[in-house]
């Protein structure tokens, strides 16, 4: 299998996905902004779903395959580097966000978030909560801690990260 040929039309897909999760969002804050919206209606509660489970299928398709052809062109595949391409590619910016949503955001009063029972202060749990974002738990801080204004999509890549190391 060669992926040239196949990856372009994954791209299309994961502009699908990835406009799902933000028309998703879109809607969803204008909702708990209080603004005019389309929340009410199913289907956008659920797309962003759809969404998020349509990147994770692609993500393990790409990985699987790249491993594969890994595998097939030089007979062996080589986990150091596995791991190293993936956390050049995903952690900067995943850290760049975890930084920016608990130290910088906080600060800044137009940036909270009106619905307290759904992103609570940020400040309260900052420890034990940023323990479990820094290690790449984020999927298992949301439920513990409530969710972090701005990082809470870090629960994805949290989950696919854990993916790779399995």
């Amino acid at each position: 299998m060669i992926m040239k040929k196949i990856y372009p039309n994954l791209n299309s897909l994961r502009f699908i996905a990835a406009l799902l999760v933000i028309v998703f969002h879109i809607e969803l804050h204008k909702y708990l902004f209080k603004l005019p919206n389309l929340y009410s209606y199913g289907f956008f509660q659920i797309i962003g779903k759809l969404g998020v489970v349509l990147f994770f299928v692609l993500s393990g398709f790409l990985i699987t395959s790249l491993l594969l052809n890994e595998k097939v062109s030089t007979k062996n595949i080589h986990i150091k580097n596995f791991y190293i391409r993936r956390i050049l590619r995903i952690w900067p910016l995943y850290y760049l966000i975890i930084i920016i949503s608990f130290y910088v955001i906080p600060y800044i009063p137009i940036l909270t978030h009106p619905d307290k029972t759904l992103f609570p202060d940020t400040l309260t749990n900052t420890y034990p909560t940023i323990f479990y974002y820094l290690t790449i738990f984020a999927n298992l801080a949301v439920p513990m801690f409530n969710h972090v204004a701005y990082a809470s999509q870090t629960w994805s890549i949290a989950t696919e990260e854990q993916f790779y190391l399995i």
